[in-house]
């Protein structure tokens, strides 16, 4: 089948299928229009718009009949409840849409003025000043640990200049390290980071929840394997569930906490301001 052959049956089946249009009722006939219902229209753009860039003929097909189900099932269901829902019920129902775009609007425009003017900078000094005097409410629900490790192939060349390197754990042993990481199976270097314990269980095959406790210690070096692979592993330190929270764990939960304080500050300006503008301006009423 050529493509223009194909392009024919697809807008057929458009035709067939579609039974409403894209905007509520009483509309002028758009010259692209691809299918009418009584005096609502639907454009060959509005469908084109439906498709992903990607798209074969059959998810066309599939995306296209399935919007045109919803699309009309709604629009036939909104004609009826016109027909059948008292006066005092559609504005009751009215209030609520009008209530909804007002919400809507407003905090559009609010998120706007959010973006083009609130410093979203958090000092670090307020991060740690908010972590002093509420420290009692970061207590962790799961351990953290600090740990370095290395894991690769039991048949790997280098393995004992990386044992040593890694032992010794010094700044350039560690470089060292990292010139070599793209060989390894996978790799943690940085044991400066408060890392979840789960992160070891993933990556470190011999080492589980039954007995991570025997592993798991402080200042501890292990050299471990399984039936391929090596896994180096050293401990630098943990803090158990029930435990404060560190500082630098909880950093970026704090200055989100900050962020969004300083968003409802400025939107409570930001509400005053208009009002008081408005009563000061006049243009504000209002009667007994």
């Amino acid at each position: 089948m050529n493509k223009k052959s194909a392009h024919k049956i697809f807008y057929s089946l458009i035709v067939v299928h579609l039974l409403v249009s894209c905007s509520y009722f009483n509309q002028e006939q758009p010259i692209d229009t691809v299918a009418q219902l009584e005096d609502s229209y639907l454009s060959r753009a509005e469908v084109l718009a439906l498709l992903p860039a990607d798209y074969t003929k059959a998810d066309s097909a599939l995306i296209v009949q399935k919007y045109i189900d919803t699309w009309a099932t709604n629009r036939m269901l909104m004609r009826n409840a016109f027909q059948n829902i008292d006066s005092d019920k559609q504005a009751s129902l009215n209030l609520l849409i009008e209530r909804y775009k007002t919400e809507l609007y407003s905090q559009a425009y609010l998120q706007e003025l959010i973006k083009q003017s609130l410093d979203t900078t958090i000092p670090a000094q307020e991060i740690e000043d908010y972590f002093e005097a509420h420290r009692d409410e970061f207590i962790l629900n799961e351990d953290l640990i600090k740990f370095r490790y290395v894991h690769v192939d039991q048949t790997y060349s280098q393995l004992e200049n990386i044992s040593k390197w890694f032992d010794k754990g010094s700044k350039e042993s560690l470089k060292n390290l990292d010139s070599l990481s793209l060989s390894f199976k996978s790799s943690l270097l940085n044991d400066t980071v408060w890392v979840k314990k789960n992160i070891l269980l993933e990556r470190v095959a011999p080492i589980t929840a039954a007995n991570e406790s025997q592993y798991v210690i402080p200042g501890q070096t292990w050299r471990l394997q399984d039936s391929l692979d090596v896994y180096l592993v050293r401990f630098k330190d943990v803090l158990r569930r029930g435990e404060p929270a560190p500082l630098s764990y909880v950093n970026p939960t704090i200055k989100q906490i900050l962020l969004n304080q300083r968003k409802l500050a400025f939107i409570k300006k930001i509400e005053k301001d208009l009002l008081n503008d408005a009563i000061e301006s006049n243009k504000l009423k209002i009667y007994p």
